[in-house]
């Protein structure tokens, strides 16, 4: 059975395949044993991003998500919040969908950016 991508879309906002680097910190609930950790982007949106990891995040986390991008030499900073998570096909990995909650204006133009390259 196909799926319709009109009905089954939550986002807000265009979603575009990228494959750019990212880090998550997990704040709340604090995770001192975490810490910082890569992750690879799956897709995004100025609303979200979808990124793959090997650690699985408790639903509703709010996390620091710094992206890396050529135009951005420190990287695109916003807050965000895990709102799904998902088995990835790699054995041991995890689908995150992380919410945009807290973003600047730099880091807004950072990311319109990012989805128009």
């Amino acid at each position: 059975m196909m799926l319709n991508r009109k009905i089954d879309e939550r986002r807000s906002s265009e979603r575009v395949a990228w494959q750019g680097q990212v880090q998550i910190l997990p704040l709340i609930p604090f995770h001192p044993v975490l810490g910082l950790q890569q992750v690879r982007a799956q897709d995004l949106s100025e609303s979200g991003l979808q990124v793959q990891s090997e650690r699985a995040l408790p639903l509703k986390s709010t996390v620091l998500v710094e992206m890396q991008a050529f135009n951005h030499p420190t990287g695109i900073q916003v807050i965000g919040s895990v709102i799904w998570i998902s088995p990835a096909a790699a054995e041991h990995e995890w689908c995150l969908g992380i919410e945009f909650c807290d973003v600047g204006e730099s880091a807004r133009h950072g990311i319109r950016t990012l989805l128009k390259d």
